[in-house]
């Protein structure tokens, strides 16, 4: 079909396992080949189960066919020299079998106790993967150690110092080359800055120079033999606690290169031994190195990421705590708005023309300004709610609060409802000209609204009364008299027929039409 997209084939089954078998044999060869002491000896290390168990922890149970074939054919290739005939090909596949069983129990154990992250996130699971580590290796070294030996290998009084052998070699590869494969998977590339690269590159090249002035460039006597090999704790330490655990790995592989370079080659502190103490020294030497700086790295590590997640949950809180105050903010904000407005009009309340009232009083004393304002009242509202119903009245009152509000202009003059059918303007640094304008524009936009009023004697329709005055404040005494002067005016203007204006100082009015 067109415009459709199709998946791409899927990797055949068989191909990780031929690539798992093809990299098991190049561990092995490069172990044998680069990892010994002396010629003829086992490797210090084996780097292959820890390649079957980096396999199988990471792709999964699919591959162990592949894990087998590798086994199988690196044995193969050991032994096959070592005995005559096929004589080689039951140790062998004993031996195979072996890894096999101990790369399959450790990721078992490791799935079923650590679960499926990264086994080395932190203390308390890198010291149990250092623990499966060990013990999976004795059950492989002891499936091997019984394979050799029933095939004639091994003798019988070698079987304990062979068996603590590879055993040795076999946890300790597993623990270097295992840790340092799934801190390289999980961590992946490093992303630093170009400062924290100029201390990686100073940190590497101080342990590389330290490691060869121990093991390479310093040649111990009987009388000279110190324990130097210790000096490198500190360096693991500084890795732990400046890098992640990916760097002590690294750092891990190049101590233990350097170590068993300057060993094969007369240097160090383990001379002066037999070879195969020499051996057990460097073997335990560099897995108890491991552990430990694996350990401090996770707990470094772990250390880290609780900073951070707390670090982050502070900032998610404090985010949280600002979106509520600000939501507070706002709701004191409506809250408070809403104990300012009347609520059937619309308009502001008595309260808050109080309040304005006494700013705007104080302001005009300041400025020595003129204060105005309107007394207004609906004509005849009583009759109209007793005619009309108390809902109808409730409308009326509020579409005449806002056709006041509409013709009051300027930001600063406030309508409110003072009372009843009562409604007070406010108008700021405006004298009797000023309050006599706003005061006809607000009679005529209500007479605009051509609400009926059949109640009223005045007119068929909704009128007002307004009375206006002005004042000075600093010529007067108190703001009261401003509204008592705006109420007499109020009153003249029902006493001399209603639907009217009478602004106080003005001897005309503005009377109905």
């Amino acid at each position: 079909m067109r415009g459709t997209l199709t998946r791409p084939p899927a990797v055949p089954d068989w191909l990780p396992n031929v690539l798992v078998a093809l990299l098991y044999c190049a561990a092995a060869w490069l172990g044998d080949r680069f990892l010994m002491l002396e010629l003829g000896m086992d490797a210090v290390l084996w780097p292959q189960p820890a390649l079957a168990l980096a396999a199988l922890l990471l792709r999964g149970w699919r591959v162990w066919p592949g894990v087998l074939l590798g086994a199988l054919l690196a044995e193969g290739w050991r032994w096959s020299g070592q005995a005559p005939g096929l004589n080689w090909l039951l140790p062998a596949l004993g031996i195979a079998t072996g890894m096999l069983v101990q790369a399959l129990a450790g990721a078992w154990l490791v799935r079923r106790h650590l679960g499926a992250g990264n086994p080395l996130g932190s203390f308390g699971h890198c010291l149990l993967f250092c623990l499966i580590v060990a013990a999976s290796a004795l059950l492989g070294t002891l499936i091997a150690i019984a394979s050799a030996y029933l095939g004639q290998l091994v003798p019988q009084k070698m079987l304990l110092a062979q068996g603590c052998l590879w055993w040795l070699c076999n946890a300790s590869g597993t623990l270097l080359f295992g840790s340092l494969l799934l801190n390289l998977y999980y961590h992946g590339w490093p992303s630093l800055g170009r400062e924290a690269w100029y201390e990686m590159i100073a940190y590497f090249g101080t342990v590389a120079l330290l490691t060869a002035s121990i093991f390479i460039w310093w040649h111990p006597t009987m009388d000279t033999t110190y324990p130097l090999d210790m000096l490198v704790l500190p360096l693991v330490a500084w890795a732990a606690f400046r890098f992640s655990p990916r760097e002590v790995a690294l750092a891990l592989l190049l101590i233990t290169m350097l170590a068993l370079w300057g060993t094969r080659h007369g240097g160090g502190p383990y001379l002066g031994f037999s070879a195969y103490s020499t051996l057990i020294i460097l073997q335990t030497y560099i897995g108890i190195l491991a552990v430990v700086a694996l350990c401090v790295a996770a707990l470094m590590s772990e250390q880290r990421h609780i900073k951070q997640e707390l670090g982050r949950q502070q900032e998610q809180l404090e985010q949280q705590v600002r979106i509520r105050t600000l939501a507070l903010e706002q709701s004191h904000a409506e809250v408070l708005a809403l104990s300012r407005v009347d609520s059937v009009t619309g308009i502001a309340n008595r309260r808050c023309f109080e309040e304005s009232l006494d700013g705007e009083w104080r302001r005009a004393r300041r400025l020595d300004a003129p204060l105005g304002m309107l007394m207004i009242d609906i004509d005849y509202f009583k009759l109209y709610n007793d005619h009309y119903g108390h809902v109808s009245g409730d409308y009326c009152l509020r579409e005449v609060a806002q056709a006041i509000r509409g013709s009051v202009r300027r930001p600063q003059d406030l309508v409110a409802r003072y009372g009843g059918e009562e409604i007070i303007c406010l108008l700021p640094d405006t004298g009797a000209e000023g309050v006599a304008v706003v005061g006809e524009a607000v009679l005529e936009a209500v007479r605009e609204l051509q609400l009926p009023h059949a109640g009223s004697s005045v007119a068929s329709i909704v009128t007002i009364s307004i009375g206006g005055a002005t004042v000075h404040p600093r010529e007067v005494v108190d703001s009261r008299q401003l509204i008592e002067a705006a109420d007499r005016e109020l009153y003249r203007a029902k006493q001399q027929g209603r639907n009217r204006l009478v602004i106080a100082g003005r001897d005309e009015a503005t009377a109905g039409r």
